[in-house]
């Protein structure tokens, strides 16, 4: 049924939802219904669409792009920046991409579009914005405020000024205060040195590790001789950190996403078979553990309440072992440690096992005394077990992740269900191992 709407009930939605912000307008454009959704895209300011669109998923992209005229999606196209238009591109079907590479994107635009889209996914010249103002040291402040003036960039992209030397080699940057305030000096007497940047080949990740670093509101982008080709804006950082968040925490948890959708807008199907391939491997591994306990049944048989004490060890070694893995993902994200640093690191984990392993035998043995009441060979059995599990589990946890990172793969993946497999399989070989020497089994 359609929805119709008196003109002062339109005039009234048109002031309420221009004065929106474009990511709390893209949250409400995505729960409107459809006929609702055409009606705001027709009174909506066409940058505050553009701004919005930006936030939109896939669906309601393709969706809005249906809904506009050829004009308006001209209009759209113009406001929308090249990673963001890069960005839509890559998620449009193959007909729409034709349609708008074919008619809505101007010349000029078009080999900047070409190059964004020949990087590799997840890579700094596959987000960068080229849209940005550069002056030479050598340029009068006056100069530069001309060009600053005559540009037709945003004012958020002219409140950082990229300098270059003679040779177009970025030497820095200047802000736009800067320049009003120090119009009888040279640039070069208030220029801020390069803290870091990036080559359009690094990987995102990089790009916001440095940003994080050094603080930066802007990375530089630049070829292999130090050219200025392009930057990434912190907000834009902020939001890969955010998408690399959730794809860590998927890999720690063992969930594989096979879409970027949220969680409503995909099927139960979809969701269970994002979830299940993990589950499948932990189950098929677990089997291992299954023939380690039928080896030592003669042990078990021997003293049944070895049995009682196999949950704790195995929860104890994977808590112990993704404790160590967390922290190592951390430090590795944060650039304190990397692969070269194995053996220093593997040394540490080393000593914080002892420490952690002998609080947790201290408690154990006492707990095991008063509550369970058993003998000193199965005590000393448990409590020794206990022990080098935490090192062992510690160990592995923090080693995975660098083994990792060398042969390139994301360290993540090492983490959580892997782990907890690893460690499981030496949990359960140590402990039969050492009751057959203390019980004499």
């Amino acid at each position: 049924m359609k929805i119709k709407y008196d003109v002062m009930e339109l005039q009234t939605i048109q002031e309420r939802i221009n004065k929106k912000n474009p990511v709390d307008l893209a949250e409400e454009l995505i729960n409107l219904p459809d006929e609702d959704l055409a009606v705001w895209i027709k009174l909506l300011n066409k940058d505050l669409l553009a701004d919005s669109f930006a936030h939109l998923p896939k669906k309601y992209k393709i969706q809005i792009i249906d809904s506009l005229s050829d004009e308006n999606i001209m209009i759209l196209i113009k406001e929308l920046d090249e990673n963001e238009l890069v960005d839509t591109i890559q998620e449009l079907p193959a007909n729409m991409v034709r349609k708008i590479m074919n008619h809505f994107i101007d010349e000029e635009r078009r080999p900047i579009i070409n190059q964004l889209l020949g990087y590799p996914k997840e890579s700094v010249g596959s987000i960068m914005s080229v849209d940005f103002l550069s002056v030479k040291s050598s340029t009068e402040p006056s100069d530069a405020i001309e060009k600053i003036l005559s540009s037709d960039l945003d004012a958020n992209r002219l409140e950082q000024i990229w300098v270059t030397d003679e040779s177009l080699i970025l030497t820095g940057y200047v802000y736009l205060a800067d320049i009003l305030r120090n119009e009888d000096k040279s640039i070069e007497s208030f220029l801020y040195p390069i803290a870091a940047s990036v080559y359009a080949s690094d990987d995102q990740e990089v790009a916001v590790k440095k940003a994080h670093k050094y603080n930066l509101a802007e990375i530089p982008v630049t070829d292999s001789e130090g050219r200025l080709i392009g930057f990434v804006p912190a907000e834009w950082a902020i939001d890969i950190m955010h998408d690399e968040y959730e794809e860590d925490l998927a890999n720690i948890h063992g969930i594989t996403e096979s879409s970027p959708e949220l969680y409503w807008e995909k099927t139960s199907f979809q969701i269970a078979k994002d979830r299940t391939t993990w589950l499948i491997i932990c189950l098929l591994t677990a089997t291992l553990t299954g023939f380690i306990i039928q080896r030592y049944e003669a042990v078990l048989a021997a003293s049944v309440i070895l049995t009682a004490y196999i949950p704790m060890l195995m929860d104890s070694g994977g808590n112990a072992g993704t404790q160590s893995s967390t922290t190592i993902i951390a430090a590795l994200y944060s650039g304190e440690v990397n692969g070269r640093l194995l053996l220093k690191v593997i040394l540490k984990e080393f000593k914080i096992a002892l420490f952690a392993g002998l609080a947790l035998v201290i408690v154990n043995m006492f707990r095991m005394f008063v509550l369970d009441g058993v003998s000193l060979q199965v005590n000393l059995t448990v409590s020794i077990t206990l022990l080098l599990t935490i090192v062992l589990s510690k160990i592995i946890g923090g080693a995975l992740p660098l083994v990792a990172e060398r042969m390139k793969i994301d360290p993540t993946i090492m983490a959580g269900p892997l782990i907890t497999t690893i460690v499981d399989t030496f949990v359960l070989l140590v402990y039969f191992e050492v009751a057959s020497f203390f019980l004499g089994i």
